[in-house]
């Protein structure tokens, strides 16, 4: 397993600039957001052309495109052709930057799963999604979310195994899957098995009530914190990704906010620190 940063811990600045930052503190790689300034989709190969080199420049590897496609109320007419549209500038990104994976959102809360010719429509458009990754050589996957088709293990691996695709997996989200389905354990690892195709973690903590909540799901309010201080079980599912022989990135997705860019700096030596930790023990165990 290998530590990545996600582009997101510094989403006001430039590639450019906390590239070298994220090299020092020991990071290998950087998967990056789908929006400026990093990549832009209204200009996919030049900002990802610029972005890659950034990051080749200090000897970081391009890991992934989050892309925020396949957040659709509907998959069906005008919206779904425009967000498939919009596949083909992110894959085109990905194939510019040498990222092999995309990662695309499983729905939202407009999906209704329970009517047939909607849901058959969903699978549909992520067939088709998958389809334009897999004819430029990459892999698409769907992230694990609270929201939409893919908000508890059960469920993500069934719309995986319904899209049937070779090139489509799963984006294992730890904090996403503690807030979705509750504590998240070895055992959802076991379960999603190779259709697990990249891995993100982040900490949070529920909270009594609403005050100082960074994410309300279902009724539920919590506060986003560094790795290490909440109560997701990252390293339980490390330990139990390295069991099974995962070799692939783990990247640090810390959604807190910082006011300035000493704190961004501040808050991925921290996650640096804490990743490279429970990489190393989850290897160290197995």
């Amino acid at each position: 397993m290998r530590p990545a940063l996600h582009s997101l811990m510094f989403a006001a600045y430039a590639v450019a600039r906390f590239a070298p930052i994220a090299r020092a503190l020991g990071y290998e790689g950087v998967a990056l957001m789908s929006r400026p300034p990093h990549i832009d989709l209204r200009q996919p190969e030049a900002t990802a052309q610029a972005c890659a080199a950034a990051l080749r420049e200090v000897g970081l590897t391009p890991v992934a495109l989050a892309s925020h496609l396949g957040r659709l109320d509907s998959y069906l007419g005008a919206a779904a052709a425009s967000e498939l549209e919009a596949v083909h500038h992110a894959v085109a990104a990905a194939a510019t930057a040498g990222m092999p994976l995309i990662r695309l959102w499983g729905g939202g809360p407009g999906l209704d799963r329970g009517v047939a010719a909607e849901h058959a429509a969903a699978l549909a458009w992520y067939r088709r999604a998958a389809d334009v990754a897999a004819a430029a050589g990459l892999r698409a996957m769907i992230e694990v979310h609270a929201t939409g088709l893919a908000n508890s293990t059960r469920d993500a691996c069934a719309l995986v195994d319904a899209i049937g695709h070779p090139s489509l997996g799963l984006a294992l989200d730890t904090g996403n899957l503690h807030v979705a389905a509750g504590p998240i354990a070895g055992a959802d690892v076991v379960a999603m098995g190779p259709r697990i195709f990249d891995v993100h973690v982040k900490d949070l903590r529920q909270l009594a009530s609403a005050a100082g909540h960074t994410l309300h799901v279902g009724g539920q309010y919590y506060l986003h914190t560094l790795l290490g201080e909440g109560e997701v079980r990252n390293p339980s599912v490390l330990a139990a990704l390295a069991l099974a022989g995962y070799e692939g990135w783990v990247t640090s997705e810390c959604e807190c906010q910082w006011p300035d860019w000493e704190a961004s700096v501040a808050a991925a030596r921290h996650e640096a620190r804490e990743l490279r930790r429970l990489i190393a023990a989850a290897q160290a165990a197995t």
